[in-house]
């Protein structure tokens, strides 16, 4: 019963959230009867892990002969991933929104190449929404911060954490936060502040954004606001690097786009 009202109550309250290009569309919402609905707009290549692991994953070998300048590409177009769900989780702090189950599966990759978030809650019945994610039979602790894993206790800092969880998987070109290890094993290494290591496609700067992220003290950690302007900065740089590069050489890649069907279904 508690669970169908805080879907009445997200349902009531994204029919009326402003549009923004990063967060999946709310097309309507049904009410009067049960089961309750939320009618969101088709988002054509899935989730953006799938697409990370369809476009990268074979390339992401030391065998890897790709033109410099196209790796520069590749690594912008990581940073604007990670720029678009930093729009898009600043957008839904502003709102009151929080995003207890933030992860690469929770971004949405439209044709165009935007990243857009769904499965976010009113900041009112979030505590619930993460209550019920701790209470499954594996929950997805990779992803949340000590202070809601060990005490229950979440926060808008708490969401910073995970962001920095997702960056880290952009990076990586898709792979799952401590692969292989079993719950216990993951809570080990955060009691032990031993946590993700530097992927191999993430440049030293974004990694240093991403400890900061990780900071244990809840309240050190950055704002979205600042990481927004941090990306930023990072994109921009970038963008005048491949300037420069590509008036120096003439023969430039763009990024091979896979065009085949996703059904992100399964996973919503």
């Amino acid at each position: 019963m508690k669970e169908a009202m805080n879907f009445r109550a997200l349902a009531k309250n994204v029919i009326t959230l402003p549009k923004h290009p990063n967060i999946v569309d709310v097309l309507g919402v049904s009410l009067e009867d049960v089961p309750y609905l939320i009618y969101l707009e088709y988002i054509d290549y899935g989730t953006l892990k799938d697409f990370l692991m369809r476009n990268y994953q074979q390339s992401s070998s030391g065998s890897s002969n790709k033109d410099d300048v196209r790796d520069y590409d590749k690594t912008l177009q990581l940073t604007t991933f990670a720029f678009d769900i930093c729009q898009g989780m600043l957008f839904l702090d502003k709102q009151s929104y929080r995003h207890p189950a933030l992860s690469a599966r929770k971004a949405l990759l439209s044709s165009r190449g935007q990243c857009k978030l769904y499965d976010f809650w009113p900041v009112d019945v979030a505590n619930d929404a993460v209550n019920q994610l701790l209470e499954q039979k594996i929950p997805p602790i990779a992803w949340l911060p000590p202070e809601t894993v060990f005490i229950g206790q979440y926060s808008e800092k708490s969401d910073i954490w995970s962001f920095g969880v997702v960056v880290w998987e952009i990076f990586s070109l898709g792979e799952t936060p401590f692969g292989g290890l079993t719950c216990a094993e993951i809570e080990g290494k955060l009691r032990r502040k031993q946590y993700l290591e530097q992927p191999r496609a993430c440049a030293g700067g974004i990694f240093g954004t991403m400890l900061s992220m990780w900071n244990p003290s809840v309240n050190e950690r950055p704002s979205f606001s600042s990481l927004y302007k941090t990306l930023q900065a990072f994109l921009n740089d970038m963008k005048k690097n491949i300037n420069e590069r590509c008036e120096e050489e003439p023969n430039y890649f763009s990024l091979d786009k896979d065009s085949s069907d996703d059904d992100y279904i399964e996973h919503v």
